[in-house]
């Protein structure tokens, strides 16, 4: 299956349902306001406002999580309220769960995180250094000596090789980071269909289907980069019919790995 294949069976498995599935985006829509609005009624600089800030990163997880399973059961053909994510998302254990998927998902991570990591240091380090050199000569404005001009042309020369350095190593990092995220893209949908798996057999079951798949799903996603630019020239309303077309998209696609008996796109129609 391509991805117009994936396209195709979502908008197959949306029909009769894209009220509710509408519904739920709106619904997640009108909880990230509300939060937000929450988080506004307190000084940026107080404790209540950190506080708060802590509270919805805490629960934005749980959130996402119960979103996916949402679209899943509703995918699966089931009965889905238009806030049953937040129940999904925070009952029957699955706020610990989605905590444990991400933070297995953060382990597999950490090298390019800590890659990352180190190149905003250089950068930001490479910056001071620039910063520093320019004003060394108005503190010294005076000085003449070549010890002095030696060691802020060494002090511009080092900044330069850590501001390169940086730079190499952001982009090798973010690189890494992107790709290697794509063999945990299944681990929420694994874990929704395997309650009896631990988060960290979820990661790596995500892994095991994403070998050779990775590209596949890129394309998948890309794919839909036209409807998300005409998405944006109706204010952002457009996006209330495009995420769950491009989250019962990407069902179909983890189906399709998943499931032996999952019927192609190509063999529905040959059967009608």
């Amino acid at each position: 299956m391509i991805s117009s294949d994936f396209r195709t069976d979502a908008r197959r498995k949306l029909d009769g349902k894209w009220g509710k599935a509408v519904c739920i985006v709106l619904a997640s829509l009108l909880i990230s306001i509300a939060i937000n609005a929450i988080q506004s009624i307190f000084p940026d600089d107080s404790l209540i406002s950190s506080v708060a800030s802590l509270a919805a990163a805490i629960i934005e997880v749980p959130i996402q999580f119960g979103l996916i399973f949402a679209f899943l059961k509703l995918f699966l053909g089931e009965d889905v309220k238009a806030f049953d994510f937040l129940k999904l998302g925070f009952s029957d254990g699955n706020f610990s769960r989605s905590w444990k998927v991400s933070f297995s998902i953060f382990g597999q991570l950490v090298l390019p995180i800590v890659l990352f990591v180190i190149a905003i240091v250089l950068i930001v380090f490479s910056v001071a250094g620039v910063a520093v050199s320019s004003t060394m000569p108005l503190v010294n404005s005076y000085s003449s000596s070549a010890s002095y001009a030696y060691g802020l042309g060494a002090l511009s020369g080092f900044s330069l090789v850590l501001f390169i350095a940086g730079m190499i190593l952001f982009i090798v990092s973010s690189i890494l980071m992107a790709t290697r995220s794509y063999y945990y893209a299944l681990s929420y949908f694994i874990a929704f269909e395997n309650p009896s798996m631990t988060s960290k057999e979820c990661v790596l079951k995500s892994k095991e289907l994403m070998i050779g798949n990775r590209g596949k799903l890129f394309c998948l996603q890309f794919s839909f980069i036209g409807w998300a630019i005409l998405a944006t020239f109706t204010l952002g309303i457009g996006f209330l019919w495009l995420i769950p077309y491009m989250q019962f998209a990407t069902i179909s696609f983890y189906k399709s790995l998943t499931s032996d008996n999952y019927v192609e796109i190509s063999d529905l129609g040959s059967e009608q």
